[in-house]
């Protein structure tokens, strides 16, 4: 994998013109979101599967019980996952996931 995990936003034009999916920034040549204080990079050529895993939380409230659902974009690499970062904007994530599919043909797209 790359040596470099974070970089300076202010040192990519990649990052500038990135689109942005909730948290997530997509760019020509890899995802970029916060991880902390700082900015991680990951480079399509550092990832070989990208998904969806869902996680769904059961809450309880003055007045009943919810469901909250977390959708955590996760990135893996030789079968071992990596990285991942947390929305909660289903939509945003699916979009993030078509765009990754289309700048990086040989990454795999899924859900798990």
């Amino acid at each position: 994998m790359s040596e470099k995990k974070y970089v300076s936003a202010r040192e990519t034009a990649d990052f500038e013109q990135a689109q942005v999916y909730d948290k997530l920034r997509v760019g020509s040549e890899g995802v970029y979101f916060r991880e902390g204080l700082r900015t991680r990079f990951i480079p399509y050529s550092d990832m070989d599967r990208a998904f969806i895993r869902i996680h769904e939380v059961n809450g309880r409230m003055c007045c009943g019980s919810a469901v909250f659902h977390y959708f955590r974009m996760v990135f893996a690499k030789d079968g071992k996952e990596f990285a991942d970062m947390v929305s909660e904007k289903e939509k945003a994530m699916d979009e993030a996931l078509a765009a990754i599919a289309a700048k990086a043909p040989g990454v795999a797209i899924g859900v798990a």
